[in-house]
């Protein structure tokens, strides 16, 4: 949760915030520029609410201190003091905005909403440019699902072309779109991240494409979009299939033309995007029902990638989990160090509907809840992800003693069969119920030895 810092001399004012923003963001309170200045040395703050008429120092001595010590921090100032004169001075003392008292509740929560996820997106680029630019390197696993989608992402990265990855919340879309990114020609150039499910739907296109001062009510000033920010570079549409209609036409535009007009505005824009788009929709039923643009998904779907889910990829869990023990552990102060191999199968037999996303947060709250630790017991996990339904025992044999690699194969071949049974041995359908290609479920039906009746029987290798 990001942090915000309200500085303001009356009580009121200060409850005023803490009500309309308390909700969304962690809230910190001063009644003077001085109490501030020392909750800065303290702790980190994503943005600060500044009054400039304070007793003892100044708003505007306050941000001219921030900028003699190079504090980087955005600030809002709000203050009745409405002059000219007022603004351009706490501008030119590095202030984001200036926002006039009495001020308007969703005016500033949406202002305040913009500046921070601006910063966040900020402090995701610098974080990635720091990685290693193929960024595939930081995707861990060699399930064969996951090595097809890999595969596909390093063609991708060699050609401009649109790229649309598929899957489900948390098998790590985003992370392989930076990596499509930081791995192709446009690496140097901006890489532009736009939730569309994060945005008011009335506010997408001004998002996405700018606006100019008066198009709508609250337009006092005109605004570049994301798409303009990612000229030259490439511009991350997650969550694509939540795009308001309105806004899916004027992207179909920018996909055919690259060009398109701000909203209000009548001077049209060039600007050189790659398009990274991704979604956890089933496009075919949105279509069908009105809510996607047909043409603008053949536009987008040009280079497909399907990230699998986590129980596709169980042979990933131990190297995922281990991965995660070695991120989090010092961070939380843990002494956990490894995960039994009975508390590991109970891993591998989870469902995980939220994907890897679920897997870490799980590694990081079990470090948390049992940091005096350091080796993970089954019953450990039953707080967290819930006690076993039933024993491993009654359902995939004896399981204790066997190395991960054959519990894993175990537990697969379960799932695999029961899938065949469900479906009438139909593999197409096997497959989509396990959420995978029937390609993929033919090479781990011949890897495990999994035949259905009327084939030669093969052996597991």
């Amino acid at each position: 949760m990001q942090t915000i810092l309200a500085v303001d001399d009356e009580l009121s004012v200060r409850e005023s915030y803490r009500m309309i923003l308390g909700g969304r963001y962690r809230m910190v309170l001063a009644e003077s520029a001085g109490a501030a200045a020392k909750i800065l040395q303290e702790r980190h703050v994503d943005l600060v609410l500044l009054d400039l008429m304070m007793p003892g120092m100044s708003g505007i001595e306050f941000l001219a201190c921030l900028e003699k010590q190079g504090v980087a921090i955005p600030v809002v100032v709000v203050t009745a003091l409405g002059t000219v004169e007022s603004a351009v001075r706490v501008m030119k003392h590095g202030a984001r905005d200036y926002v006039m008292k009495p001020f308007d509740v969703d005016q500033l929560t949406l202002l305040v909403d913009r500046i921070l996820r601006e910063q966040q997106e900020k402090q995701e680029l610098a974080t990635f440019r720091e990685m290693d630019r193929t960024g595939l390197e930081s995707i861990i696993g060699g399930a064969p699902a996951l090595l097809d989608a890999l595969a596909k992402a390093r063609q991708a990265m060699q050609v401009d072309s649109t790229v649309l990855i598929l899957g489900e919340t948390g098998t790590g879309k985003d992370v392989l779109a930076r990596a499509i990114h930081y791995g192709g020609r446009r690496k140097e150039k901006p890489f532009v991240p736009v939730s569309c499910c994060a945005i008011p739907t009335t506010l997408v296109e001004s998002e996405l494409f700018g606006h100019v001062r008066g198009a709508f009510t609250g337009a006092t000033d005109s605004r570049v979009g994301k798409m303009q920010v990612a000229d030259g570079g490439s511009l991350f549409l997650d969550e694509i299939g939540e795009m308001p209609l309105d806004a899916q036409a004027k992207l179909l535009r920018v996909l055919q033309d690259g060009c398109f007009y701000p909203v209000g505005g009548t001077k049209q824009i060039e600007v050189d995007v790659r398009f990274i788009c991704a979604s956890n929709r089933d496009f075919t039923k949105a279509i069908q029902h009105g809510a996607f643009r047909e043409d603008l998904f053949y536009r987008i779907n040009v280079l497909p990638i399907t990230m699998p889910a986590l129980r596709n990829r169980r042979e990933d869990i131990p190297r995922l989990t281990a991965h995660f023990v070695a991120k989090h552990g010092q961070r939380v102060n843990s002494e956990v160090r490894e995960f039994s191999q009975r508390a590991m199968v109970r891993l591998l037999a989870y469902h995980w509907p939220g994907n890897v996303r679920e897997l870490e947060n799980t590694v990081e709250r079990i470090l948390v809840c049992h940091n005096q630790e350091r080796t993970i017991q089954p019953e450990h996990l039953d707080s967290i992800i819930g006690p076993a339904k039933v024993q491993p025992l009654e359902v995939w044999g004896d399981l204790e003693g066997l190395p991960l690699e054959e519990a894993t194969n175990r537990i697969e071949a379960h799932l695999i069969r029961k899938a065949l049974e469900r479906s009438n041995n139909v593999q197409s359908q096997a497959a989509e119920m396990l959420g995978t290609t029937r390609r993929i479920l033919k090479y781990k039906m011949d890897q495990l030895g999994i035949t259905p009746p009327g084939e030669p029987e093969t052996l597991a290798s």
